[in-house]
């Protein structure tokens, strides 16, 4: 554990992600590395709102275990990542994963723009978001470019190849 400047102790948390990859015989490692990506932005776009208005904190997203079995599942170790951005990260990857869970198998997969989302998905991620910029009495806000991004990293992972099936948090 780590000292930050104001002498508050930083803790180390640990999200485990599973995919789905029984659909087929393997995980395309370029869909794989591209949702890292996806929630890896997803993840420091959450840790940055959350710490608003001093984004300059130091915070790191690490991957720690690959575990190439099925299902695959890469750990992450989170340090000075806010509890309410690993919230919302866990509520909005669990969208997703239910988004999936109940799309058609012959919907296409081709767009990427907030479009995508129906309204109440967009009005649910919208309310977490909100937590996220207001926590702590905080009065956060966002650019339309910076949700445009957001809704980006959501619309790829609910189309990627391989899908997310789990997040599971654990803290130290």
């Amino acid at each position: 554990m780590e000292q930050s400047a104001a002498g508050t102790t930083s803790k180390i948390t640990f999200i485990d992600l599973e995919f789905d990859t029984t659909a087929d015989s393997g995980a395309p490692l370029g869909d794989i590395a591209s949702s890292l990506v996806s929630l890896h932005d997803l993840l420091r776009d959450l840790a940055a709102m959350a710490a608003y208005p001093s984004s300059a904190e130091f915070r790191e997203i690490q991957v720690v275990a690959i575990e190439m079995k099925r299902p695959l599942t890469i750990k992450l170790s989170l340090l000075a990542i806010s509890a309410e951005a690993v919230r919302a990260f866990q509520e909005i990857c669990r969208d997703i994963i239910l988004f999936r869970e109940r799309r058609s198998h012959q919907a296409a997969v081709t767009a990427c723009r907030r479009e995508d989302i129906d309204p109440k998905r967009l009005a649910n991620i919208t309310t977490v978001l909100d937590r996220v910029l207001h926590a702590d009495g905080k009065s956060g806000h966002l650019t339309e470019k910076e949700t445009e991004r957001l809704y980006g990293h959501i619309v790829t992972l609910q189309n990627a190849e391989v899908p997310l099936k789990r997040v599971l948090v654990k803290k130290e």
